[in-house]
């Protein structure tokens, strides 16, 4: 199907309702927004004027690539290297994961948590989505953001830059499973958004979450390997009354929860705008 799509591009030119039509018979769920997105990032065409614009041929090769990678079912995050975040602008590579709004439910309750002048940490941060908004809407917070994936780490130091808070966090290259790891630390907070997917469930994940990094999604046979591992290490590197932070997958909220009070945490669970379990707040006794 997609080399039929593209011999059909081989004009340049193409339509607002043809694309629409092209992304939905992809099986694309938000193909009238996808292609509304594609339109004004690639062509220059505001979303506003598309209802009076549905049926002009656009010429823009730019547009056209971009309409075959979202058509082959890459991530939209990717084809536009760039995301919004907590209101923030953040750039992609494909050793990000793609920021979503669940997340945002991490940054909002540190926001709320943090003590002030709080030195806090990010686990895994990927794009530097958590550690970068939390540092930009607390200018009196400082952080250490981890990751396994050097790639990852340069979108994040890249990410610190265009929000203005580069000057207030180190980006390191670890392995949060490593004996070692978190020591010698000192932090009033512990953010994490951890791989949490069982691995029997990844396969059946939709094709562009296929296309993210699954080493930041896989959470292997064992998905609370990096909850367990990171609150034992925390029980030592947070200061008295610091607390972890986590995002949880679905179902996994009370166990998560458990595995902090079996380290010497109280534990406080809240929902995300769907009502579904998933931050896992773990204090410091």
């Amino acid at each position: 199907m997609i080399k039929y799509i593209i011999d059909k591009f081989a004009e340049k030119m193409m339509t607002y309702n043809k694309a629409v039509a092209l992304l939905s018979e992809a099986g694309i769920e938000n193909a009238e927004t996808d292609a509304a997105i594609l339109f004004e990032h690639f062509a220059g065409v505001g979303r506003h004027t598309l209802p009076f614009r549905k049926d002009e041929e656009i010429e823009s090769t730019e547009l056209i690539s971009a309409l075959e990678r979202r058509l082959s079912r890459e991530p939209l995050q990717y084809i536009l290297g760039e995301w919004e975040f907590c209101g923030l602008r953040f750039t992609l590579n494909s050793d990000c994961l793609c920021p979503r709004p669940d997340t945002e439910l991490i940054v909002e309750l540190a926001l709320k948590n943090l003590p002030p002048r709080a030195h806090f940490c990010d686990i895994g941060t990927g794009s530097g989505a958590i550690a970068v908004s939390t540092l930009h809407f607390r200018r009196d917070t400082t952080a250490e953001a981890f990751d396994i994936n050097e790639n990852a780490l340069s979108a994040a130091a890249r990410n610190s830059q265009i929000n203005g808070v580069a000057d207030r966090v180190k980006f390191t290259k670890s392995d949060a499973l490593a004996e070692n790891f978190l020591e010698g630390k000192s932090f009033d907070a512990i953010l994490s958004n951890p791989p949490y997917i069982p691995a029997d469930v990844i396969p059946t994940l939709a094709p562009e979450v296929l296309l993210e990094p699954h080493r930041a999604l896989d959470g292997g046979n064992d998905v609370l390997i990096f909850y367990r591992a990171i609150t034992k290490k925390a029980s030592l590197a947070l200061k008295e009354g610091g607390f972890v932070l986590y995002e949880v997958g679905i179902g996994q909220a009370r166990d998560v929860a458990h595995i902090g009070e079996e380290n010497g945490f109280t534990a406080e669970i809240y929902p995300d705008l769907s009502g579904i379990d998933r931050a896992v707040l773990l204090r410091k006794i």
